[in-house]
């Protein structure tokens, strides 16, 4: 039941550009929310913050920013989810909120700490960034869960976008886009994809 229940999500979750002038309720923002506060991350940084954008105002603003894309300024919501870029100054803090020995713990700073303060700020965007995209799976398929339309935007002005949230970006930069809101149609467009055949090598001779 639950593998045919989450099929359907991923079958049915498409790119929709068509929403209803209607607003997202909280129950519904929260459920999709904590579902992308909860995926996995690499050594478990969680490097993601989101910035949740419901009034027409901005939300026309940043569409703008997003090349005059017409759902981003006409959808429920906007997830923006920002690259963190401070996790060197969590990272032993995380690790001791696990429940693990002293003698773990420390073996884990020593492997891991030298890793995270070696990345230059490059290295440090490129790492975090790779990990909100894990996120942004989840709150997708949240979205689907409760039967609303979402669209990832990755066409945007960065930088921009940066300014426009203020951000401090020594700590934070925008990574991707989420677009929500209840769909005007729920007609879902037949999804074409290439065959298994075509990604997946079992034989490969390393």
């Amino acid at each position: 039941m639950q593998k045919e229940i989450f099929k359907k999500i991923l079958q049915e979750r498409f790119s929709c550009r068509e929403f209803q002038e209607k607003p997202l309720s909280k129950e519904e923002l929260d459920y999709i929310l904590e579902a992308g506060r909860v995926p996995p991350s690499s050594l478990g940084l969680e490097p993601w913050k989101f910035i949740v954008i419901e009034d027409s105002k901005h939300k026309k603003e940043i569409a703008k920013i997003a090349n005059s894309q017409r759902h981003v300024a006409e959808c429920g919501a906007i997830i923006i989810i920002t690259a963190r870029l401070d996790f060197g100054e969590y990272f032993i803090k995380k690790l001791q909120s696990r429940n693990m020995s002293q003698e773990e713990l420390q073996k884990r700073i020593n492997l891991y700490k030298p890793f995270i303060e070696n990345m230059n700020a490059t290295q440090k965007l490129h790492y975090a960034r790779e990990q909100t995209f894990l996120a942004l799976g989840n709150l997708a398929n949240a979205a689907t869960a409760l039967n609303l339309g979402s669209c990832i935007i990755g066409g945007f002005d960065n930088e921009a976008l940066d300014n426009y949230l203020k951000l401090d970006v020594t700590k934070e930069k925008t990574s991707i886009m989420l677009v929500i809101g209840h769909k005007a149609t729920n007609v879902i467009p037949q999804k074409i994809r290439f065959s298994k055949e075509e990604i997946v090598d079992f034989s490969k001779n390393l």
